[in-house]
């Protein structure tokens, strides 16, 4: 394993956060003008500074094992950098408790159903303790027979290695989840007046979800041998080829663009995920797949630009 610098710290901690936050502030961006017409901060910084928490904190604790395995001395070159990194991460928790105070109280419910997973997303639960302490309240007597009976495995349960279903959490997170957010956030009827041609709400939610779990299996393409090795159960891995995986993700993306021909910035983003599906691979720099994370946001973009300036 390579020896952590600055650059890396920083890298993993602050900057690729910041890069997944702004694709779901594109996307919130567009549900927002989708559903009222106008882009309402609360949803958008709800949606970005979640991401940010989720990602960032979880690199930043896969920081401190490997920064602290190489000893007292490295670790002490990073404090500083520790310091600014908790602080970042402490702004966006502010942040994020300003935009659900100005929300309805149904926004705060709603942004902690579809973040739970995420942020406990490596968090491993043993189920036989949990298990032990509901029956503690149901059944105290029976506690030593359930202890003994117990059909629940000594693994501990831990969400990202749920056979095959990594992109599928992601997907559904950063899709629908984001829609639930606004939608509870702006308290308007998912039957608005306004009307954002070419674009329809339930269609927005189908492709970004669909598009955001392609994305993921994308990047577990790229990790497919290191997966197989230590035993996550990826789609890939799954598959046993990432070959059958990138035509199970054309076939679906094409699906997308057929299914919405009518829109022209799906239709356009659906084809540039295809060919990313095929040129990138194993020996891709990681920063391309940046570009994967993002086809849905350009084009969404693409969109901005033509509306402001009358093109449409």
């Amino acid at each position: 394993m390579a020896t952590p610098t600055v650059s890396t710290f920083v890298s993993s901690v602050i900057l690729q956060p910041i890069v997944v936050a702004m694709s779901s502030m594109v996307l919130s961006s567009l549900l927002s003008y989708e559903i009222a017409g106008w882009l309402d901060w609360r949803p958008i910084a709800i949606c970005a500074t979640c991401d940010i928490l989720a990602v960032g904190i979880d690199h930043l604790k896969d920081q401190e094992v490997v920064i602290s395995a190489l000893g007292s001395t490295v670790m002490k070159r990073f404090t500083l950098l520790f310091h600014l990194a908790r602080i970042f991460l402490a702004l966006n928790v502010s942040l994020l408790v300003i935009a659900l105070c100005q929300s309805p109280p149904k926004t705060t419910l709603v942004t902690a159903v579809f973040t739970a997973p995420a942020f406990l997303w490596a968090t491993p639960f043993d189920l036989r303790h949990i298990g032990a302490v509901l029956k503690g309240f149901i059944w105290a007597k029976y506690d030593q027979k359930v202890e003994h009976d117990s059909p629940i495995s000594n693994e501990p349960f831990v969400i990202k290695r749920v056979p095959g279903m990594k992109a599928i959490f992601d997907g559904i997170i950063r899709g629908c989840g984001t829609f639930f957010v606004v939608h509870a956030a702006l308290q308007l009827s998912r039957k608005s007046a306004h009307d954002a041609l070419p674009w329809s709400i339930i269609e927005t939610i189908i492709w970004s979800t669909v598009n955001r779990t392609c994305h993921c299996i994308m990047t577990d393409v790229r990790d497919y041998d290191e997966d197989r090795k230590t035993g996550v159960p990826t789609i890939p891995v799954l598959l046993e080829s990432p070959l059958k995986t990138r035509i199970v993700l054309t076939v679906v993306q094409a699906a997308v663009m057929m299914a919405f021909l009518h829109n022209p910035f799906i239709v356009g983003s659906s084809c540039f995920a295809i060919a990313l599906v095929w040129i990138l691979g194993k020996d891709s720099p990681k920063v391309y797949f940046r570009l994967s994370l993002h086809s849905q946001s350009i084009f969404i973009v693409i969109y901005a630009v033509m509306l402001a300036l009358d093109l449409l």
